[in-house]
This record gives C-alpha cells, structure tokens and sequence, in this order.
C-alpha cells in the first residue's frame, strides 16, 4: 500500500520541519526543555533531555496515522510519555486537538500561557502535508493488512544533540561524531506476528546547512522489506556499490575498549565515533562505513525499528549481538539473532529499560561485514 507508505515519508517531513522551528527560536527553544527524571532517565547518561519536540512530534503522528487508519491507534509506541509538567507543576497531556486553536489553548498551558509560541506550534502541527512525489513509491505495489502492524517512533532520537545545536562539526570519512546532523527522525513499522521490521522512515532533519539562506536542509530515507519486496529510496547505484577494506565501523564514543581493539586488530579494521543510534544507523544504510556496533543494552526498540527496515531491504539488518556470538564465527545464524520488536527481551528488567536492546546490537548493509565483525569479536574471545 503505497498510500501508507507516502503518509509515512510526509509526517517525517512534517516532523522535521517541527524540529527546525523549533530549534530556530532560541527563546522558545529555551522553553521547551525538561530534564528527564526517575524511571523515564536513561541510564547511559548523566542528562538526558524531553522537549516538548519530542512529544509534539510523537502525538502529531499518532493522530495522523490514526485518522487515515484508525485500525492501527492502538498499536502506534514511542519513546516519551506525553505528560508534560509546565513551571506551575501541573501535569498536562499534551496531544493533538481538534482544531489548531484548541491546540493552541493546550499548548499555551504547557508553555505558562506563551500565547505565541503556542500558536507557533499548533499552525506547524495542522498544516496540510506536503505531497510525497517519489516514483519508486508509485511503483510498489504492497498488499499490507494493516490490523497485523504496530509503529515505533522515535520522535528526535539524539536529543543532547538537539538541544546543543552544534552546526560546525567536520565530517571525518562522511560520518559526523557529533552536531545537529546526528539527530533523526524515526518512524518503524512492524509485523505484529512475526516480530520483525516491514517499513522504515529515517529523517535527517539538520542534513544540510545552506550557508546563503543559514537554513537546515533534511531530507527522508525509506525501506520496505515485505514478504518478496525489498525496496529503498537510494539509487541503484548505491545499491550496486560493494565493501571495500578495510572493514569501517561507527562506534560510541563509551564503547568497550576490547571491542575496538578486536575491531583495529591487525590493520583489519577501523572506528570512528559518532552520536545517535539513528543516525549512526543511518551511516551504515547511506555506506560511509560497514556496520554500527554496541556492546551495551543502551538502546531500544524505537532507536532501531526504521533502520533494521532499510537494512533489510538493502541485504543487510541489524541482530542481537549477544545471540549472533553464539552462533559461531560465520555468522549462520544471522537471521535468527535479528532484533525483534513486538515484546522486551526480557520480563527481567530494570525500571525504564524494558523496551532495550539488552544484548546490544550489530547494524549492518552486507552479510559478509557481520561475519567478519564476529569472527574478529570470536578471534579474541569478546
């Protein structure tokens, strides 16, 4: 259902477009800060932020995909709660309203009665969409029961990045390690039986930076991986394109240090560092390196759900890394380690990780890198 598809790729762009005003208001942007407490903190970081971009962008989804297919309202997740305390301490829910003054009235409690933030806002959030011209959409032909699938939004994964706005980092081989270019946008749909990633949206809202306009640029990645089709937005070119040595890998930058030995070992490999799951995701679909590796359980089902599309629907995908050790040093096992995302990993969990990636994860574009990666990892006994 191309349909779907194109409503997916416009509230990406929709959602984008919210973050960019945003975050060119610096004194509302001041204002749309809370620091995250509690069980909703992860506990990879000392700070971790909600904005109220977050949640916009989540429940403006949810509404949108729930008027044009309300047979999935229930079965659309993400990462923020949608409770949002305002400076008076009153906990609001913040959603999308009927029409864009109610939005408006609901907004400017949040905001302290900030009458023109709020409407700021609201109009972003009602505004038509913008009409998806894409010819390898229009070509798909996808029967899809919608009542088998399930969303995980991830509404601006790389939030610290967001909010620090860096817009001068140097890409090194491509790849930023930090900056407004490492936040996206992530929209992952899932089949409900199975388990595993049908449809991924990535938007890279802060791509480009026109330096004549001082205007961000972004712009959206899709992958289908249903049944026979497999499908992307990239050229055919960039499909054709092979692995070159040595093997290139993204890392955090609190990554093990055993894992980036065995990486280096020998001049087999290299590693270069890079902020968001996402976006260091999005560095191995665009081909700037082999594969993303994380050895920790700091990331969870939303992070990954879009990405595991589009790598799937380019030969690759993104597994278990626990499960994918235990497979041996081939890799034969590759697919039944694959990340699945429609129940925690475990029902023993700490508060606020149930929906983690407990066994961290290797991203990929070409079987052969996985294999590589874990036999390297197996060599020196990781």
């Amino acid at each position: 259902m191309a349909e779907f598809l194109k409503l997916l790729i416009s509230l990406s762009e929709k959602a984008a477009n919210l973050a960019r005003v945003i975050r060119s208001e610096h004194a509302l942007f001041e204002l749309l800060v809370e620091e995250k407490t509690g069980d909703a903190k992860n506990k990879r970081f000392v700070q971790d932020f909600k904005t109220l971009a977050d949640v916009l962008i989540q429940e403006m989804i949810k509404h949108d995909v729930s008027e044009k297919f309300p047979e999935m309202k229930e079965h659309i997740y993400g990462e923020e709660s949608n409770l949002f305390t305002n400076t008076l301490g009153e906990s609001i829910a913040v959603g999308v309203q009927s029409t864009q003054e109610e939005t408006a009235q609901l907004l400017g409690k949040v905001l302290d009665g900030n009458t023109a933030a709020a409407n700021i806002l609201a109009k972003v959030i009602h505004q038509e969409l913008d009409e998806v011209k894409d010819e390898k959409v229009d070509k798909l032909v996808l029967e899809l029961d919608m009542e088998n699938f399930a969303i995980w939004i991830d509404p601006i994964d790389s939030t610290s990045e967001y909010i620090k706005g860096i817009s001068d980092n140097v890409a090194e081989n491509g790849v930023h390690s930090c900056g407004l270019e490492c936040s996206t946008v992530l929209i992952g749909v899932y089949d409900r039986n199975t388990g595993l990633p049908v449809i991924g949206v990535i938007n890279q809202p802060f791509a480009q930076l026109d330096k004549t306009t001082a205007k961000w640029q972004g712009r959206p990645i899709w992958g289908v991986c249903w049944k026979d089709i497999r499908a992307n937005s990239y050229s055919d070119g960039h499909d054709s394109q092979e692995r070159k040595s040595p093997l290139a890998v993204v890392l955090s930058s609190s990554e093990q240090e055993n894992i980036k030995s065995a990486v280096a070992a020998g001049g087999k490999g290299r590693y270069q560092y890079a902020s968001g799951a996402g976006y260091k995701a999005l560095c191995v679909s665009d081909k700037l390196v082999d594969a993303y590796i994380l050895s920790k359980g700091t990331t969870f089902k939303w992070d990954c759900c879009a990405p595991h599309a589009i790598l799937t629907s380019m030969g690759g995908g993104i597994v278990d890394l626990k499960k994918a050790m235990q497979c041996g040093d081939d890799g034969a096992c590759l697919n039944s380690a694959a990340i699945h995302y429609d129940k925690p990993d475990s029902n023993d969990y700490e508060p606020g990780q149930k929906w983690a990636n407990s066994g961290g994860m290797i991203a990929y574009w070409s079987e052969d890198a996985a294999k590589e990666i874990l036999k390297l990892l197996q060599t020196h006994k990781l």
